[in-house]
């Protein structure tokens, strides 16, 4: 999935209108989450200083992070991470995100068989989104007649 760096509103799922892009994760951020990640961090990287983590915790929340992407982003930068340490602009950039298509976009461009409607619970207005990411992220199809 897509890595994208990009600052992220306090509610998820963010977008950007100028990609079309939403992201997979919301919820909030608990400080349980925040210890336990922090935890992994130090133990995959012992070498770190110590004001690391005071940045690092002040930057996730700042970025609207919640706890499944922190436990996300924590696993791919202990995975993928080649420098002897990572930095915090690795944690920060990991999300995972869906392009979608507005209903402009929609009539312009005769999309109806592939995209299907979504709302997602923190965006006020339905989006399309193609349908394989719809059955690969189990999202749940928005029915007007509902």
């Amino acid at each position: 999935m897509e890595q994208l760096p990009k600052r992220l509103q306090a509610s998820l799922p963010a977008s950007s209108a100028a990609t079309d892009e939403i992201s997979l994760y919301s919820g909030e951020l608990t400080p349980n989450a925040v210890v336990d990640n922090v935890a992994k961090i130090k133990k995959a990287f012992p070498g770190l200083p110590a004001g690391f983590y005071d940045v690092f915790t002040d930057r996730i929340k700042e970025n609207g992070f919640c706890d499944d992407r922190l436990r996300d982003a924590v696993a791919c930068v202990i995975d993928n991470c080649i420098y002897p340490q990572p930095t915090i602009a690795q944690f920060i950039s990991y999300d995972k995100t869906l392009k979608f298509k507005t209903w402009s976009e929609m009539t312009k461009e005769d999309l109806w068989n592939t995209y299907l409607p979504v709302k997602f619970p923190d965006r006020p207005k339905v989006v399309w989104v193609h349908a394989n990411d719809i059955a690969a992220y189990k999202l749940e199809k928005y029915c007007v007649n509902e």
